[in-house]
This record gives C-alpha cells, sequence and structure tokens, in this order.
C-alpha cells in the first residue's frame, strides 16, 4: 500500500486551507490526464485553467482537489481543499515536508548536464539508502515544490534539480530547497539572453549555496572561463569546495577518458589520490563530468565509491538526452536500419558541442549494418543566446570533430548561419522548421547512417525523433 504524504488536516494546516471531508493522499499531480489513484490534484490556473479538470481527476482516482474556487457542480463536501492561492499553497506544502524530512538534501544546477546528473545521482544514492529526487526537468518553482511536497517521510537522500532563466531565481529555489550539498555541473553561456551576462550567469548559479546549510560541501568544475569567480562566490556562500575536471589544478581529475565499444572508460584520482575505474554505457564523453561531479560528493560524504561506481554502469542516457536506438523501416522495397541519437530535448554552446563530439566518436565497426555509415548531424537553433546568438550558431563550424560528420543539416533561421558557412560538401539540408525537416529526412535516409538530433526545446526536433520511432519496423 502506498504511503499517504498528505490528508486532510495535514494539508489544511500547511497550506491555511479548508476542506470539509476527510482524504488521504499518496501523491500529487497538477496534470489530470497523469493522476494517479490516490493523488491530491492540485487546480492550477493559466491557458487551461486546472479548475476545469477536477471532474477528470477524480474519474481517475484524485484522492482530493487543492481549489481556489469551487466550480459549478461541485461542493466543498467532493474533498476540494479551497485555499486563496494553490501555487502559494503548493509552496506552502512544499516548506512543510522540506523542514520536516532529516534526509540529507543535494541541489543540483548548472548550464547543462542538470537532469543527467540527477538522474545519475537518483541512481548512486539509491544505493545507500531511500532517495527520492526531481521527476524529468522539473526544476522551477512548481517542479521544486513538486518534489519537496512528495518526500517520504523516510527518506535519506533527496536531489532536487535547480534551473533559472531570470535572475533571483536558483537564489529563491534554493532557500525553498534548504540544501545540505550543491553540485554545479557547469556554468557557460546558456541563458545568457534572460541573465544578460556570464557575469550574471556565474552570480546565478553560485547562488545555490545561498540556502545551503552550514559547512555544506559544494562540487564545482573546473576548465570552465570563470572558475576562479565562481570558486570565491561559493566560497563566500560558506561553502567548502571540491573542484573537479580534467585539470591539473582540479581537486579531483578525471584522466584517460576514451570511447571503447559505445562504452565510456575513465580514470578518476580522487583527493586522497586513490584511483578509481569509472565505466558508463554511452558514447558520450561529457557524461563522464557528472557522474564524476557525483563520485566527488560521495567521498566528501563518506560513501563507498566503488557501489557508487556499480550504480552509475546501470545508468543510461533518457529519452532526448543522448538515448541511442535502431530504427527499421522499409522505403520503396528497401530495407533501412539507421542509430538515432536523440539529443532533441534542449541546446546550447556547450551541450551541442559535446553532442557533435558523440556523434563523431560512437563506435560502429562490430555492428555490419553501419561498419561503413554516414554520420549526420540535424541541428536546431539555440535559443536564449542574446546578442551573441550569431556568433555561436557560426562558430559550430569550427567545431574540430566536424571532421568526422558527413553531412550536417539545421532547422531555424539561427541555424541557417550555420548552415551558410559550411562546405558544401557537407552541406544537408535547411528547412525553416522540424515538420518541414521530418519530410526531407525520410525520404534521404541510406541504410546504415547514423543520425544524431540536437536542438533548443522549443524548436520541436523531439517531433523529428518521435516520426522516425513512428516508423521503426512499419513493414520491415
Amino acid at each position: 500500500m502506498a504511503e499517504v504524504l498528505w490528508n486532510k488536516i495535514t494539508a489544511e494546516v500547511a497550506t491555511l486551507g479548508q476542506c470539509k471531508s476527510f482524504w488521504e493522499a499518496s501523491g500529487i499531480s497538477f496534470d489530470s490526464r497523469k493522476i494517479n489513484e490516490g493523488d491530491l490534484f492540485i487546480a492550477l490556473p493559466g491557458k487551461r485553467d486546472g479548475h476545469d479538470f477536477i471532474k477528470a481527476a477524480f474519474d481517475r482516482g484524485a484522492a482530493a482537489a487543492m481549489v481556489t474556487n469551487i466550480p459549478k457542480g461541485l461542493d466543498q463536501e467532493d474533498r476540494l481543499l479551497v485555499v486563496d492561492d494553490v501555487m502559494k499553497a503548493l509552496v506552502r506544502m512544499a516548506k512543510t515536508a522540506r523542514n520536516a524530512s532529516k534526509a540529507t538534501f543535494i541541489g543540483i544546477t548548472g548550464t547543462s548536464g542538470k537532469t543527467s546528473t540527477k538522474d545519475m545521482g537518483g541512481l548512486v544514492f539509491k544505493s545507500f539508502g531511500k532517495t527520492h529526487f526531481s521527476e524529468k526537468s522539473y526544476n522551477n518553482i512548481l517542479g521544486c515544490s513538486l518534489t519537496l511536497a512528495t518526500i517520504p517521510k523516510d527518506a535519506e537522500y533527496v536531489l532536487v534539480e535547480i534551473g533559472t532563466n531570470s535572475l533571483g531565481e536558483i537564489a529563491e529555489l534554493s532557500q525553498l530547497v534548504k540544501p545540505d550539498h550543491v553540485i554545479i555541473t557547469d556554468v557557460s553561456v546558456g541563458h545568457i539572453e534572460g541573465l544578460k551576462s556570464l557575469d550574471n550567469i556565474v552570480e546565478e548559479k553560485a547562488s545555490i549555496c545561498l540556502g545551503q546549510r552550514q559547512k555544506g560541501t559544494a562540487i564545482i568544475p573546473t576548465g570552465i572561463e570563470r572558475f576562479s569567480q565562481l570558486k570565491e562566490k561559493v566560497e563566500n556562500f560558506g561553502s567548502t569546495v571540491i573542484s573537479f575536471g580534467k585539470s591539473e589544478t582540479s581537486d579531483v581529475k578525471i584522466t584517460n577518458a576514451e570511447v571503447k565499444n559505445n562504452f565510456i572508460t575513465a580514470k578518476i584520482v580522487d583527493q586522497e589520490q586513490n584511483h578509481l575505474d569509472l565505466n558508463l554505457k554511452t558514447a558520450g564523453k561529457h557524461y563522464v563530468k557528472n557522474a564524476t561531479a557525483l563520485l566527488t560528493l560521495t567521498v566528501a560524504l563518506n560513501l563507498s565509491s566503488s557501489k557508487a561506481i556499480s550504480a552509475l554502469l546501470k545508468w543510461t542516457p533518457s529519452a532526448g538526452r543522448g538515448q541511442v536506438s535502431e530504427i527499421k523501416f522499409k522505403k520503396d522495397n528497401c530495407r533501412i536500419a539507421i542509430l538515432l541519437i536523440d539529443e532533441s530535448y534542449n541546446a546550447n554552446p556547450g551541450s551541442m558541442r559535446s553532442a557533435l563530439e558523440t556523434l563523431a566518436c560512437i563506435f560502429t565497426n562490430k555492428n555490419k549494418n553501419y561498419a561503413h555509415s554516414r554520420r549526420i548531424a540535424v541541428l536546431g537553433d539555440m535559443l536564449e543566446l542574446g546578442p551573441s546568438e550569431v556568433k555561436e550558431h557560426i562558430n559550430i563550424s569550427k567545431f574540430a570533430k566536424l571532421s568526422q560528420i558527413d553531412k550536417i543539416s539545421c532547422v531555424g533561421l539561427r541555424m541557417r548561419r550555420l548552415y551558410e558557412v559550411l562546405p558544401p560538401s557537407k552541406q544537408g539540408f535547411w528547412t525553416k522548421t522540424a515538420e518541414e525537416m521530418q519530410h526531407v529526412l525520410v525520404n534521404k535516409f541510406k541504410n546504415g547512417d547514423i543520425i544524431m538530433i540536437k536542438g533548443s526545446f522549443s524548436m520541436g526536433m523531439n517531433t523529428i525523433v518521435s516520426e522516425l520511432k513512428r516508423l521503426n519496423n512499419l513493414e520491415f
């Protein structure tokens, strides 16, 4: 039986709301389509007002609904928790749950790598005790509040992903989460449109330490442009800094990272000069940084590094973040098999370079279908780059590993700038939208092609991935 997280009485106390009927909830959801039986449904306002979907939530088994008004056809006897402001009430629940929890809290932020590090961390810390962590990329005030409000009472570790689009957002979320320890995965020019400058980005990422408890550890990356600035700001918040990366000055050093048979192997030298062998089931070398950050933290917490390494070996990239799959379909009476690298969730200059490196390095010789593969990148616009957007798109053409990629197709007006400076031999196709690119690609694939798809979320590059997966095994 699922653990009861909230009931009428505890929710009333936390939210300052009122409800006439008793109920117990084992989860919380704001999407009536994804309600699990026993969830508290949060009727959030917006373009699609959650109050319009209360009946649908109850039909799917919701235990109760948190509302600001009682819709026509319902009354307070229908397990409705009435509050002044639904979002503020959810934040109050999050604070209540956070303050009641005895778990160790880990906050994770960075320009890129947050979600992958959090997902890896979920596996790692589960090997040490009951672990609760953010779903998907739920890293704003809503996402963080949901994560905190659903903490199991016996959780030993809680991992919370913390994101930002504007100055001050991470500081606010840090004070909500109150992390004991933090990981900063990366600091680069992503979201610079909202944050205006790299100095502001450094300030914003460092502010994850603002809500940190005394004597907390901050794991930060070397090899970034403003490392000294980041370190100083983090230390000013009172955090104990441990750095990680390829630099010789790193407290925890990454050495000999290489791709073998689509596995990553790397040597990690920790603070005590212990040599650790890291293996990951992915061809993406950038994931070594994420894994190393977690290893650094586990060692700092006096947890078993061998257990952490074993847990990391079980991790594989999720959809949109480097997941590799084989797509087979029939075209013009010919059987086509392609290898799809799905990097469609989001993009910034750093993650774009990492994805291109993965495409360039992926090993295929052991599979006869891909022995003589074309490597094809399909790249969508990188958004939120402000005044530097033209330069950053053109700069992709200077990426050293581009020589190992056969064709580059581009989606969007910004990526057109890249397309125009590519050598003609590397130009694939350019389209304005992802939908247009779908129709082009399907007719141009050859058996054995390796395709990597990447772009900012709003560009809809995931629709290309979905279309390709729809074709899988179709009349094969």
